[in-house]
């Protein structure tokens, strides 16, 4: 722990010291004299950590693992007296205060002694805990006044050696635009990406600002210097100018510095006033018309300082650059994307690692004066350091620093075997780690823990960074949310990179940040793997371990002050359960415990004296719930995800600090009194009924609650005051919410219906809203008011509410895009009382779904008056009585009609105005009397709606002899049969319909039950990439003639078991015909997969 970590960890000691709750809780249990001497010596560290931190002396440095000792210990004193406070806060209902006071003093004193802090002394319990805990306060307060000493004495003699070697000080010099490399490697791809943005020229009156970013060593400062001095670049630009930023941002420093290059290096510049605004009026002046280049090199973000503020320094410092000449630019080089950004880049080239080979011509050239040496053991050997240098050009410059007096093969051969290449290196990588905020430092430095190439997942890392302590609390603002902004951070600066698998996004290390991040850990944080054979350090804080290696911590005894232990990796056949035993019951400053690759039949008793914990991860470790885990008060996430319970026992509500309960969620609906839970955030569904501690009243306090909530039996709710007690509106972290009553119920009160709606109002960031089974009439004024109230929704699903008769103005919701009104048994309009007054109704809106609403007779917009202007897709199922739809948007694509869809004689073909769509994807489903309306004559603009016409579902075959449909066969891309149960084999038409399919790209035949055959002619479809048969048992045959060489996908499931015998590998008869199709699956089975 270095001076600046040490004062930030007494600062969060501090906070806790000064918790209003603890204090109040302490002075009555008659430690409050104690704590203020606490007080005042962390104060007194305070002031003389302060004083150490401009002395940067050794013996300084030499106190610093005794005050690290000594501030965990204080942290885990002020933590057990919380833990107190909060049970004895906790049983206070379940017993008398007195008793509970008593209860608590014998665990407190059991606990203390068993810490070896105090030995017990007879008396009362109470007196026996007080006095066990005063003298331990008294140990810890005599060791800090010690350790302060001790720096004091150390800062003193610090200062007179500075005074006496003052004038030896050595600064670290600045990067300049002289080229220390000639040649470049490796980076030829990113020279000629940043060459041609420096020379071509937009014609735009704006300066372009190109950002080189990377992390420290990584060769940014060398790839701008190439390009500086680059001749094409010298020809280009009138004037160029370099100017190293890294920590101080001096803007008139800076403007000096850049007048010296305009004014052509006259020294008089350095005379010149030292006013801003006269030094700038100099520097426009001097600007004008020329075409420069300025190159701003190591620039690094002011932690401190407001990006806003940060940016306007930025912009008022290069104002007078916009009077140069079209055609000038700037490079920006950092380690930290964010500055960039800052800098209105235009472009952003990041520096990725070398390549081996890369790193070898650099040692080759700067060790061996570029020399092709003909003997290979050079080349073998020079080629096994370079692959140790994890692509860094900065490492192989060290490393031929190294090996350029080396001319014989066994010295090279003696830096091979070397440890300690890195010894130079990493003190230079960590550079860019002491810039930053002392508490991302933690952050960054805990993630060694973990193994190299180990996806992070977001939330699961948060967590770890908020049980430890490394997130502080800001205001009203949520530890996850500020935990989510220091991730990003530390990926803006390429501590992290991004992977993504499908649709997760996970964070990783390379293995050079791994490497920074194990030589920054201070030997706070070890990890074991398979094949180590190091000692696990006595300073170790956090410690993962492959299962299999968990035999090695048989002396826990060592690790008593262990902070986190993480098992990982399978879970060996000959795991002993007993080890844990032994490991956990030493574990009394345990924060983060993962016990989830391991198989318990039994936990491990000691687990119930784990008082710290915060995050406990038990996933799929059992099916026996741990009876004691309610008493584990700071506990913040529970991960039981797989553990088989069906129900969680009552006092699981006692964990009044669980922010993250991961299960299934039926068990955490089965919680009793689950608003005891005030920070829980993650509650899915809940179940209201009217037994004491299942009523609607339990989510009042529950205002962390975040995602969807899903309330189910909203009839149990007996009137609109107790449902105003759930305060939905309250909860702004719930983007989801779904309101549903019991769809079967007899004697429905209309009146109470209305009014608990009503009070049901959400939040006002709510973006969806589910409500289904709600028997009332009369719209919420929440949803139909003139005055919007959720201006944030984005989708609103109503279902099942069957005496709405009707709608609110649904179109006046600004964010709305999916609209589903289903089982809506008694609404007859669709008409101006849902779009509202505003001529642009649902500008968001991109899908409307009207299904199953049998009386709806009448759906209208006027085309010319109101516009939907995103709306792409319309689902129209099951409305009977629905004789016309009204024009079509202009940017409809998708449409379908569903079991019998709309109602439509012939007589009112003419209303179906189609004319200014373009579909491209139409399905149509049991709709015998559209398909009928469809098969006469049709009007030219109805025609010209399908012109786009890609994509067809039907399960109706002669849906493709329908004029407007078999005109565009030609063009389908994808057709979709299903459910043509009547149909055995394609009548000659049809097969000529499926030769016209010139362009089809994809066949899904599905549930046809009676088709034995597919169409004859697939082989001269010669787009045809995927055919998929799903559900169709009697197909026995493929084509005689083959399936077209295009195909690359074959799916039948299942499969006739005579077609299967023939499509079998190799020996198969069809086999020949179907052995170019790269993916082929059989009844579930991959035969090829290619």
């Amino acid at each position: 722990m270095d001076l600046t970590v040490a004062g930030w960890f007494i600062q969060v000691i501090f906070d806790k010291l000064l918790s209003y709750n603890l204090s109040r809780w302490a002075a009555a249990r008659g430690l409050g004299h104690d704590m203020e001497k606490l007080r005042i010596a962390l104060l007194h560290i305070q002031s003389i950590l302060t004083d150490a931190e401009r002395t940067h002396s050794a013996g300084v440095l030499k106190w610093m693992p005794e005050l690290h000792d000594v501030a965990y210990e204080a942290e885990d004193l002020l933590d057990e007296l919380e833990y107190w406070r909060l049970q004895q806060e906790s049983e206070a209902g379940n017993s008398g205060p007195l008793q509970v006071m008593r209860d608590v003093a014998s665990q407190a004193s059991d606990f203390l002694s068993s810490r070896g802090d105090t030995p017990k002394k007879p008396g009362t319990l109470e007196n026996s805990w007080d006095r066990s805990t005063k003298t331990t306060f008294k140990v810890l307060i005599d060791r800090l006044n010690q350790v302060a000493s001790g720096v004091s004495g150390a800062i003193n003699i610090a200062r007179i050696e500075f005074e006496l070697n003052r004038q030896h000080l050595v600064v670290r010099d600045a990067n300049t635009s002289s080229l220390v490399q000639a040649k470049i490697f490796g980076r030829d791809i990113e020279v000629r990406e940043m060459l041609n943005f420096l020379v071509r020229s937009n014609n735009v009156s704006k300066i372009e600002v190109i950002g080189v970013i990377g992390m420290g060593g990584i060769g940014k400062t060398m790839i701008a210097q190439h390009v500086y001095n680059d001749n094409e670049v010298l020809g280009y630009f009138d004037s160029r100018m370099w100017v190293c930023v890294r920590n101080q941002f001096d803007e008139i420093g800076i403007t000096k510095e850049l007048l010296e290059y305009v004014s052509d290096g006259i020294p008089e510049c350095n005379c010149r006033p030292t006013n801003f605004n006269v030094l700038q009026t100099t520097l426009e002046k001097k600007i004008k018309s020329r075409r420069f280049l300025l190159v701003l090199d190591d620039v690094r973000d002011d932690k401190k300082r407001n990006k806003l503020i940060e940016s306007e320094r930025w912009e008022r410092l290069l104002l007078p650059l916009k009077s140069g000449e079209e055609g000038s630019k700037v490079i920006v080089t950092s380690q930290s994307r964010e500055v960039a950004q800052l800098m209105d880049a235009n472009h952003i080239i990041k520096l990725e690692p070398l390549r081996n080979d890369d790193c070898w011509s650099i040692i080759k050239d700067l060790a061996l004066d570029g020399a092709n040496h003909d003997n290979t053991q050079f080349d073998s050997i020079g080629r096994k350091i370079a692959k140790k240098l994890k692509g860094l050009p900065l490492a192989a410059k060290v490393v031929a620093r190294h090996l350029k007096d080396k001319k014989d093969v066994t010295e090279w051969g003696e830096i091979l075997r070397r440890n300690n290449i890195w010894d130079e290196i990493m003190p230079i990588l960590a550079l860019g780690f002491h810039h930053l905020p002392v508490h991302l430092q933690r952050c960054f430095a805990y993630c060694s823990i973990f193994p190299k190439g180990w996806l992070f997942e977001l939330e699961q890392i948060v967590h770890l960074w908020m049980a430890q302590g490394f997130i502080q609390q800001q205001s009203k603002r949520r530890m996850e949310d500020i935990g989510r902004e220091y991730m990003n951070y530390l990926f803006q600066r390429s501590f992290f990179d991004i992977q993504k698998k499908g649709f997760v996004t996970y964070y990783v290390m390379n293995d050079l940040m791994h490497d920074l991040a194990e030589y920054v850990s201070l030997d706070e944080c070890f990890r074991i793997e398979e094949g180590d054979t190091q000692n696990i350090p006595y300073t170790v804080r956090h410690l993962s371990i492959q299962v299999c290696c968990i035999s090695r911590l048989n002396e826990m005894t060592r690790y008593k002050n262990l902070r986190t232990l993480i098992l990982f990796g399978g879970m060996p056949s000959s795991f002993d359960s007993t080890i844990l035993e032994d490991i956990i019951k030493g574990l009394r400053s345990i924060r983060v415990l993962d016990l989830s690759p391991c198989k318990l039949e039994k936990f491990p008793d000691g687990l119930a004296k784990c008082f710290h914990i915060r995050y406990l991860n038990l996933s799929s470790t059992t099916t026996v719930f741990p009876e004691f885990l309610y008493k584990l008060y700071h506990l913040q996430v529970l991960n039981l995800l797989g553990c088989r319970f069906k129900i969680l026992p009552y006092n699981i509500n006692n964990l009044v600090n669980l922010r993250h309960l991961i299960a299934g969620h039926h068990v955490i609906a089965s919680i009793e009194k689950v608003g005891r839970l005030k920070c829980l955030q993650t509650l899915p569904t809940f179940k209201v009924s009217k037994e004491l501690g299942c009523q609607i009243n339990q989510l009042s306090d529950m205002r962390e609650l975040q995602g969807t909530l899903h309330i189910k039996n909203i009839e149990n709710i007996e009137n609109s005051d107790e449902a105003r007690m759930a305060m939905l509106d309250q909860k702004e972290h719930i983007t989801g919410l779904q309101l549903t009553w019991e769809s079967v119920r007899s004697n429905v009160d209309e009146q109470r219906e209305n009014e608990v709606l009503e009070r049901l109002r959400p939040h006002q960031n709510l973006g969806r809203l589910d409500i289904v089974g709600w028997m009332g009439t009369k719209s919420p004024s929440w949803i139909g008011s003139s005055t919007v109230w959720l201006e944030n929704l984005e989708v609103l699903y109503i279902s099942g509410c069957k005496a709405w008769e009707s709608l609110p103005p649904l179109g006046q919701l600004p964010l709305l895009k999916i609209l589903w009104l289903q089982r809506m048994q008694t609404v007859k309009n669709v008409g101006p009382e849902v779009y509202g007054n505003s001529t642009e109704v649902f500008p968001w809106l991109q899908e409307l779904v009207l299904d199953e609403i049998p009386e709806l007779e009448n759906w209208s917009w006027n085309k010319e008056t109101l516009r939907m202007p995103n709306l792409h897709s319309i689902i129209v199922k099951d409305c009977n009585k629905l004789e016309e739809i009204p024009p079509l948007p202009s940017l409809l694509t998708e449409l379908t009609v569903a079991r019998k869809g709309f109602w439509l004689p012939h007589q009112h073909q003419s209303k179906m105005a189609l004319s200014s769509s373009s579909v491209s994807s139409f399905c149509i489903y049991n709709c015998p009397l559209l398909v009928a309306n469809f098969s006469s004559p049709t009007r030219e603009e109805v025609r010209e709606s399908f012109s786009s016409l890609a994509n067809l579902n039907t399960d109706d075959m002669s849906v493709l002899k329908l004029p407007l449909i078999k005109e565009r066969l030609c063009t389908l891309r994808n057709l979709d049969i299903q459910e043509c149960s009547e149909v055995s084999d394609f009548s000659a038409e049809e097969e000529e319909h499926f030769k016209m399919l010139s362009s089809l790209q994809g066949l899904c035949i599905s549930g046809c039950a009676n088709l034995k055959s597919v169409p004859v002619g697939l082989h001269g479809l010669e787009s045809l990439e995927k055919l998929i048969l799903w559900n169709c048992p009697e197909i026995y045959s493929l084509p005689v003639n083959g399936l077209p060489q295009s195909l690359r996908v074959l799916e039948i499931n299942p499969c006739h078991p005579l077609l299967k015998d023939k499509c079998r590998k190799a020996d198969g008869d069809y086999w020949p015909k179907i052995v170019h199709v790269s993916w082929i699956e059989i009844d579930g089975e991959r035969v090829k997969n290619i």
